[in-house]
């Protein structure tokens, strides 16, 4: 099982949820969750985490999970939780990874707290979108989330509560359509995602994501419809990008764009793979690992 979950109660008053995974005495990864998403990212105890000497700290953003939203909050705002949290597990030196919609929070986190941040891995992430709109060659699936944010974002929770109904009151269902709804993605991804034990994770990750309702993830997706907040070329700690250059939930050529933009970007750009890169056990290991070496 997990080594803990728990929460800290930050200066404001708001509650930030963590879980814990792998080594309890091991080097500290903080690892923040794609949109929408949660803490929850393994059943068990993450056995590459442990067997790596690393202690994986995942963190449930504003209003997700166990976290109490933030009104208006921005991408650097997080940085700040993190902070303080670092404070109460007396964590001084850390590195920081963010899966898709997380990628920008870890950038941010390595801009606002570069003392302490060893290294940043941005994972399947996504680059700042050109004029507020997102690439036109991103699956319409996941292209439709952010235009819907911008113009009806009403229209988009009512999507999101259907869903948090299905996953609350017809589980079944929920998976049916998580191992079918596959033609958008790319082959390597079809095969992870059509998986049975695949679809019950995403029942958890996803119901826990919605516990406080789905107003965040519609919030949050308007967010990537502005400006970060933030330009990338100020990062001045050393940055691992891992993508898949068949990613279809975020293309690679803007990630590429990205990449150049970062002054000490490392390019992990991995031929055949799609978006779901840390269901791969040997990859999840190769980037765990680069975030934990000098």
């Amino acid at each position: 099982m997990m080594i803990r979950d728990g929460y800290h109660q930050l200066s404001d008053g708001r509650n930030l949820s963590f879980t814990e995974y792998g080594d309890a005495q091991g080097f500290p990864i903080f690892a923040f969750h794609g949109l929408p998403g949660s803490r929850l990212w393994f059943n068990e105890n993450d056995e590459v985490s442990n067997s790596l000497g690393i202690r994986l700290i995942t963190v449930d953003r504003p209003g997700f999970g166990n976290s109490d939203p933030k009104p208006k909050r921005s991408f650097l705002d997080f940085s700040k939780d993190i902070e303080e949290l670092c404070q109460q597990l007396s964590i001084n030196s850390y590195s920081v990874l963010g899966i898709s919609g997380g990628g920008v929070y870890a950038a941010a986190c390595a801009l606002q707290n570069s003392k302490a941040v060893h290294k940043c891995g941005l994972i399947s992430t996504v680059a700042p979108f050109e004029h507020g709109k997102p690439p036109k060659n991103m699956a319409a699936e996941n292209r439709n989330v952010f235009i819907l944010a911008r113009r009806f974002p009403w229209l988009l929770k009512l999507m999101l509560n259907q869903q948090k109904s299905l996953i609350n009151k017809k589980p079944d269902q929920y998976m049916a359509a998580i191992m079918s709804n596959t033609k958008h993605l790319c082959e390597s991804d079809r095969k992870i995602m059509e998986k049975k034990e695949n679809a019950e994770f995403m029942l958890t990750h996803m119901g826990e994501a919605f516990k406080k309702g789905v107003q965040e993830t519609v919030n949050e997706a308007k967010l990537f419809c502005k400006d970060w907040g933030f330009d990338v070329k100020a990062i001045d700690v050393p940055v691992e990008i891992w993508h898949g250059t068949e990613d279809t939930l975020s293309p690679i050529e803007p990630i590429q764009k990205l990449a150049n933009n970062v002054p000490r970007s490392q390019k992990n750009f991995i031929s055949g793979k799609g978006h779901f890169l840390t269901e791969e056990k040997d990859i999840w290991e190769k980037i765990l690992l680069s975030l934990k070496t000098e």
